[in-house]
């Protein structure tokens, strides 16, 4: 896979947080996925229904600069790997 493919389709929708149940503090795992979709969840310490929200979209706003971040870092990389060699 290309390091362009690789940014393109780099995606922090599997990685997990740890958010305390505003009822009974229980923290419980969600993804990243799960808060940028809005997904409901049950609370394992109490049971209750757990309403994500991705306020102002700020996870689609973070992957977007974790990306270009990438995209910047390997053409950073790229200049400094390329080599002249004349003979």
């Amino acid at each position: 896979m290309a390091v362009a493919e690789f940014v393109m389709s780099f995606s922090i929708d599997a990685a997990e947080l740890d958010i305390p149940c505003p009822r009974c503090g229980f923290f419980n795992e969600v993804t990243i996925k799960q808060a940028r979709t809005r997904d409901v969840v049950i609370c394992r310490g109490c049971k209750r229904n757990i309403q994500l929200d991705d306020y102002m979209n700020q996870v689609r706003t973070a992957e977007r600069q974790v990306r270009e971040t990438i995209s910047a870092l390997t053409d950073s990389l790229g200049s400094l790997l390329t080599i002249d060699i004349k003979l």
